[in-house]
């Protein structure tokens, strides 16, 4: 779990774990934007870059001798000019990621013990994320890109229920629909609380019958969330058929077609995209984009329409795609472009041939005069070796002036 402290950069020490200024990142000193501190030097360039406060992040390091742990926080700080909105969006954003981050956790914990659910509580949950994908899409869809492998479990179901919500909507679903398909997504997976953490945390690659026994998840999801009185029928239907596929060949009742619910459709596609984009303990995940094209080309897996509109909802380039532009340069895509999805905005990269980054640029790719454009999908091994595709939203809030404050 990531805890983010704000304090002065006096204070910071060898051990920390230093995660941004409390200022805008492309003026800052550093070009990795968190790491470990290990040497006095790391300490001095920080107090000579003229910022009062910085972020840590006490999993990952040291904190004050004596401190308690303060996780975000709750004052309001100056706004940037021009950038209320967009700011205000992200902050809010945030907060209800760490939120959803405990509250999953802890649902997860719940039901391995057998207790009973808090379907409230649940709806609660998803109701904040329906409105914040309502205001601002591009702000919950990029911070659910920050999982940590040791998370991947209860994060998932944060993000397959805000890629639910996005869907619905681009799908023209009403308020109300996007909110069932947002609690359908946010419980498809809650049967994996019952399956051996040495199979679901395991880091190579299942055996056969460790498969099988993954497999079935649905079931013991579903045999679960029948026992209480306030979860819905449609969300007892995603929990058991999310793993159907449009040609028959998914489980666990082999349904095919219109037998599979337009909700148990949507969820198969948001399920699927998350997980082969997130990285796991016995795999790299897939860039945004290239997931986007190798599901595409599968045949008999996915409904269609259900996809495309996927699709149009993410964009064809989605926030974390690395791209290489026409001039040569690599880039990572920040923030969509709804009008034109093949012209979101990017962070563009120019390096010494040892891979060593020179020279950064947000570039809106759609602003009139823009030369620049997209030549192709990229997939380049060393934006993440560096940790730029978990900067993707410090560079975001980077582009709007915000403060950068988030670790990776």
């Amino acid at each position: 779990m990531t805890r983010l402290k704000k304090i002065e950069v006096g204070q910071l020490s060898v051990g920390m774990y230093f995660s941004g200024f409390d200022g805008a990142w492309i003026d800052t000193p550093f070009w990795r934007t968190s790491f470990l501190v290990r040497k006095a030097s790391e300490i001095a360039r920080a107090r000579a870059a003229g910022y009062t406060y910085c972020w840590i992040d006490t999993d990952q390091g040291i904190d004050l001798a004596g401190a308690e742990a303060d996780r975000l926080p709750e004052t309001e700080e100056p706004e940037a000019a021009g950038s209320s909105s967009s700011r205000s969006e992200l902050d809010d954003a945030l907060r209800l990621y760490e939120n959803a981050k405990q509250t999953t956790q802890q649902m997860f914990k719940q039901a391995r013990l057998g207790k009973t659910l808090d379907v409230e509580n649940c709806k609660s949950l998803v109701e904040e994320i329906a409105t914040s994908v309502a205001r601002d899409s591009n702000a919950l869809l990029s911070i659910i890109r920050l999982k940590r492998v040791d998370e991947y479990t209860y994060l998932h179901s944060i993000a397959v229920c805000t890629l639910m919500v996005a869907l619905a909507r681009t799908l023209g679903m009403d308020d109300i629909a996007c909110k069932e398909a947002g609690l359908a997504g946010y419980l498809h997976d809650v049967g994996k609380a019952f399956i051996p953490l040495e199979i679901l945390n395991k880091p190579d690659r299942l055996s056969e019958q460790e498969y099988k026994i993954i497999q079935r998840h649905p079931a013991l999801g579903y045999d679960y969330l029948k026992g209480f009185s306030g979860v819905p029928d449609y969300v007892l239907d995603v929990c058991l058929h999310h793993h159907e596929k449009i040609d028959g060949s998914g489980y666990p009742s082999r349904h095919q077609g219109n037998q599979i619910s337009v909700y148990s459709r949507m969820a198969a596609v948001c399920d699927v995209y998350d997980a082969v984009t997130s990285e796991r303990p016995y795999k790299s995940g897939w860039d945004p984009a290239e997931s986007l094209s190798r599901m595409a080309s599968w045949q008999g897996h996915f409904d269609r329409p259900i996809f495309l509109a996927f699709v149009k909802a993410l964009g064809i380039y989605p926030i974390g795609s690395i791209v290489k532009l026409q001039s040569g340069r690599t880039a990572l895509v920040i923030r969509q472009n709804h009008v034109d999805l093949t012209k979101p905005v990017v962070k563009a990269f120019v390096t010494t041939p040892s891979i060593e980054v020179v020279e950064s640029e947000i570039i809106d790719l759609s602003a009139p005069g823009q030369t620049d454009a997209i030549a192709e999908r990229s997939g380049q091994d060393w934006l993440k070796s560096n940790g730029l595709v978990i900067d993707s939203l410090k560079a975001m809030m980077e582009a709007s002036d915000l403060p950068m404050r988030i670790s990776g």
